[in-house]
């Protein structure tokens, strides 16, 4: 007999016959997802196939920050469809190129996209027509897309920090394109300016570019030493070499003019994604500085794609941005708010049962970790934290609160005063479950 319990288990079951894995996309961790299937979505809750509700601080990996059934959002996406839906170019790209380049210090010039792996390896591509040089520089800890030069490896501490495969690597996969990680691109510590300004000095006549997550947030939420991204672009100066911020997450997130405002450092190139659209439909974007951006115009770099600025992404983009950007940012204000409140609220419930928890990163993508100090390097993110953070995860989703798989939160702005109740009334449960865990292992 199918009860309403057993609906979504039966349904996993099915997906599962086709579907590798049952999950749409994977990574090299040693557990099995076990997908949630939703059936309805408002504001900032979701519910499943079995009618269970959450509270929604996963939002699409951060993408949805304008909420479920945000109207202005979706009517502005239904319009197009009916007016516009598959031609190359329409009635609303200047309106949402212009606003892109009034909130973002680095977009003097932009090109839309779809995903963030795509963009970045086409940020890489002009930086290397731009400098005429072929290598560059990543961090430890950092997610640019899972491209095969650029995802996951380990670099020796010793010598030249060349990446390469090694066993255990939640970011390793077989049938990665032979040399690639080896042949392109040096693996450094981030946060550390002396490894970096040490590899510049010796290697910088054939880097093409560096490219970071401004706050690394796909390692834990890590902000940025004090004078790391400043001391970053000078070093990137004097070594002629093009400084590329991964802002796929921190874009809009960090408010309207990203890390690089909130920094006052402006990069050579900036990757836009997620957020970027709303939540509803994937967008992407490279923008940067007139000069090297030049490159496309002259075809001398080519950057094609059959629905690079399609109408329906335009749209996202436009309304998003207005939307967000509405009396001085006001709704964003509101949604920090009341992810600080919460995280107050996480934070003090811990304190209170002796479950060791930090909370860092900025309010619209910090994370949690079940540690005693806040982290100060990706590196710091073990898997000893992230083992016991994995099993909060699991027990804030069986409590009514969803997150992002690496414990990541991510707000929107339908968040109300009554999420932040529905916050206080599961919060606790969940830390004392994984309490009872921490407790059994340490």
């Amino acid at each position: 007999m199918i009860t309403r319990q057993n609906t979504m288990e039966l349904y996993n079951r099915r997906v599962k016959e086709l579907l590798p894995g049952g999950v749409h996309y994977n990574f090299h961790l040693p557990w099995e997802e076990t997908p949630i299937h939703f059936v309805k979505a408002e504001g900032s809750r979701v519910w499943d196939m079995n009618g269970n509700e959450y509270l929604d601080l996963y939002a699409r990996f951060g993408a949805l920050i304008v909420g479920h059934g945000n109207r202005e959002y979706n009517e502005s996406l239904k319009e197009t469809i009916d007016r516009v839906l598959s031609v190359s170019h329409c009635d609303m790209d200047a309106e949402a190129l212009e606003l892109i380049a009034k909130y973002i210090p680095s977009a003097e010039m932009i090109r839309f996209g779809l995903s963030g792996t795509e963009i970045v390896q086409n940020a890489l591509r002009v930086a290397r027509a731009w400098t005429g040089k072929n290598r560059f520089v990543r961090f430890e800890g950092h997610y640019h897309g899972n491209a095969d030069n650029i995802m996951g490896g380990r670099a020796p501490r010793s010598g030249e920090p060349i990446p390469s495969d090694f066993r255990g690597d939640l970011k390793g996969t077989a049938g990665r394109a032979a040399d690639s990680l080896e042949s392109q691109s040096y693996l450094l510590p981030w946060n550390d300016e002396g490894a970096l300004e040490e590899l510049l000095r010796k290697k910088g006549h054939e880097i093409a570019a560096v490219i970071t997550e401004p706050v690394c947030v796909n390692g834990g939420s890590v902000m940025p030493a004090p004078g790391y991204l400043k001391k970053m672009r000078a070093l990137c100066d004097e070594y002629e070499v093009v400084l590329i911020f991964d802002e796929i997450i921190t874009g809009l997130r960090m408010g309207l003019g990203g890390a690089q405002e909130q920094f006052d450092v402006r990069p050579d190139l900036t990757t836009l994604g997620k957020a970027i659209a709303g939540g509803g439909v994937p967008v992407s974007a490279l923008v940067g500085k007139k000069e090297i951006m030049q490159l496309l115009v002259d075809k001398k770099v080519i950057h094609a794609g059959t629905f690079n600025g399609y109408p329906l992404g335009t749209a996202a983009v436009k309304t998003t941005l207005e939307i967000l950007s509405r009396n001085q940012g006001l709704a964003m204000t509101e949604m920090n708010e009341k992810m600080c409140e919460m995280q107050q609220i996480i934070q003090k419930e811990a304190d209170a049962i002796g479950l060791p928890l930090v909370i860092q990163g900025p309010p619209a993508c910090s994370a949690y970790h079940c540690c005693a100090s806040v982290l100060t390097s990706p590196s710091d993110y073990d898997f000893e934290i992230m083992s016991m953070d994995i099993i909060l995860n699991h027990n804030l989703s069986k409590n009514g609160i969803l997150v992002s798989t690496m414990s990541r939160l991510y707000p929107n702005i339908s968040l109300t005063a009554e999420d932040v109740e529905w916050f206080r009334a599961k919060v606790g449960k969940a830390l004392a479950e994984t309490k009872e865990t921490y407790e059994e292992i340490y």
